[in-house]
């Protein structure tokens, strides 16, 4: 992982935070959520209604947040430097 990345962060339960980046060095879309990684990997609808895929990219990462604000959770978008050592991560 290089360090910088676009993140989109869902409050799932009150006790658990799903973390979903697109890593800006590789192009790879990555989550924290083991089983958010099945329903990443079949695409998500964006605010328009169009299905959009983890290697579309930013697209995919805005549809991400959409999906996840329209069905009613707490989400978050920022961009940071140097993240590593982020356990337990997988790859959509």
């Amino acid at each position: 992982m290089s360090g910088h990345a676009d993140i989109v962060a869902v409050q799932h339960t009150k006790e658990v935070t799903a973390l979903v980046w697109l890593d800006l060095s590789t192009g790879a879309v990555i989550t924290t959520h083991a089983g958010l990684g099945e329903t990443l990997r079949r695409g998500l609808r964006d605010w328009a209604g169009n299905v959009v895929h983890p290697q579309d990219g930013h697209a995919f990462l805005s549809a991400v947040y959409d999906h996840f604000f329209l069905n009613g959770y707490r989400v978050h978008r920022l961009s940071v430097s140097g993240l590593k050592g982020v356990q337990n991560t997988y790859r959509v």
